[in-house]
């Protein structure tokens, strides 16, 4: 019998009616370069037959698991327990990597073996086909000072089909949360990022495509909990020692998530909502501007859609 290996990193897709997607997202995953890799694939209730379509895929690093519908945050918690690896990298089904992402992704764990999340850069998918790569010597790879802070200007390091994080510390802080909730993937870099270095490069190893079924226009989502919100505040109250500058980041990122869910409120026509974000956005020190613009649409009545259009030729 051949004794069972572990592989240096799992890679966790969770899979809800993706089959237009789905293989050759999977394909991304095993064509990597580094390829001591197991693809645990959790089907989450699909009814489009795309976990069908990988079993024309014959590759023994490949396992594709199906439960019951839980969602996207028990679907990726529990490919993380499923896998061996003392990494877990995501990958969501209609994205993809470019073949080196996860070399890269193992040099930034070499380089800084204490980073508890790591992650390369990542772009819209915009024509097919693999994109060309930057030559080694011009990738960067550096320890987030302060992520808060990043994540608060609007420069985010990371997005989750770019992501790997440290498996037992991830599932350590309860994995990604379950519930009713929105942003469950920052909540959990944020509950990371807190109690351990963040690594990144700025390798473009991960893909994504813009669905135009966009989750912000969902009146669930809308109304859904923000749980990285109710996180940053849990950050702070157990963190009352932080430098006043990493503490002022933690509240501007919390600010500038309210008003992000005050302005996709707004473009639906849900005012109680808008006004709701609008009180939680008011602290904002960087984004003043957008802030009373907010402020204008939220009580500006029959005019909301000049302003609407307005803000947007300026943006234009």
């Amino acid at each position: 019998m051949t004794p069972v290996t572990t592989p240096a990193v799992s890679v966790a897709i969770p899979l809800y009616n993706k089959a237009p997607f789905i293989a050759e997202t999977v394909r991304s995953a095993l064509a990597q370069s580094f390829s001591d890799l197991e693809v645990v694939v959790i089907d989450d209730g699909s009814t489009d037959g795309g976990a069908e379509l990988l079993r024309e895929i014959d590759d023994p690093r490949l396992r594709v698991i199906r439960q019951e519908n839980a969602g996207v945050s028990a679907a990726r918690t529990r490919a993380m327990r499923e896998g061996r690896a003392r990494y877990t990298a995501f990958l969501d089904a209609d994205d993809t990597w470019h073949p080196e992402h996860l070399r890269h992704l193992l040099e930034l764990a070499r380089r800084y073996p204490q980073a508890a999340l790591l992650g390369n850069a990542f772009a819209e998918r915009r024509t097919a086909g693999v994109p060309a790569a930057q030559p080694d010597a011009a990738v960067h790879y550096r320890q987030v000072e302060n992520v808060f802070a990043e994540f608060a200007q609007g420069r985010a390091p990371l997005y989750t089909s770019s992501c790997m994080v440290l498996r037992d510390r991830a599932l350590g802080v309860g994995g990604f949360p379950i519930g009713d909730y929105c942003g469950e993937d920052l909540a959990l870099w944020m509950l990371l990022a807190a109690d351990a270095p963040v690594a990144v490069s700025d390798f473009v190893g991960c893909h994504y495509r813009r669905g135009i079924d966009s989750l912000s226009r969902s009146h669930a989502y809308r109304n859904a909990t923000n749980i990285t919100m109710i996180t940053l505040a849990d950050i702070l109250a157990r963190h009352p020692d932080w430098p006043e500058e990493r503490k002022a980041a933690v509240r501007e990122y919390n600010a500038r998530l309210a008003l992000a869910h005050t302005l996709d409120a707004l473009h639906a026509g849900e005012m109680g909502l808008a006004r709701h974000y609008l009180k939680l956005a008011s602290t904002t020190r960087l984004m003043r501007r957008r802030l009373w613009l907010a402020r204008l649409m939220a009580f500006s009545g029959p005019f909301r859609n000049v302003v609407f259009f307005l803000s947007n030729l300026r943006r234009a």
